[in-house]
């Protein structure tokens, strides 16, 4: 095998096993905003919000369906507690608690960067 040819091998199948892994442990990072090494309530929270506001296209302060497409549906769906077809944000703020606690498994109130992964970056 030609060593180009065994470079971009080994790239595929470092991005193969590594690539999500890179994206979310940087993903962790960003959210770990007082660098502990675990994800508080307070800063999944921020992660939440961040996301409402850059979902929010039209800046009516709601999440409408054409907003949520693909994974965001499911949180439509999840988080829609009035049945309007939009999510507030206090809406997603209490969505995001339930999400929380749900990933929180060994209920220390933290989320180490195991069970972040568990949230994935697509969950919104």
């Amino acid at each position: 095998m030609s060593k180009p040819r065994f470079l971009l091998s080994t790239l595929f199948v470092a991005t193969l096993f590594c690539g999500p892994l890179w994206g979310q442990s940087s993903a962790f990072d960003r959210a770990d905003v007082n660098d502990d090494a675990r994800v508080d309530r307070d800063e999944f929270g921020r992660i939440i919000i961040d996301r409402f506001d850059c979902r929010d296209q039209n800046n009516d302060g709601a999440w409408s369906l054409p907003e949520c497409r693909g994974p965001g549906r499911v949180t439509l769906d999840a988080a829609d507690t009035n049945n309007d077809n939009t999510i507030s944000r206090d809406e997603l703020t209490d969505w995001g608690d339930r999400r929380f606690d749900s990933l929180d498994r060994n209920r220390d109130g933290h989320l180490g960067i195991q069970e972040y992964r568990e949230w994935g970056l697509s969950d919104m």
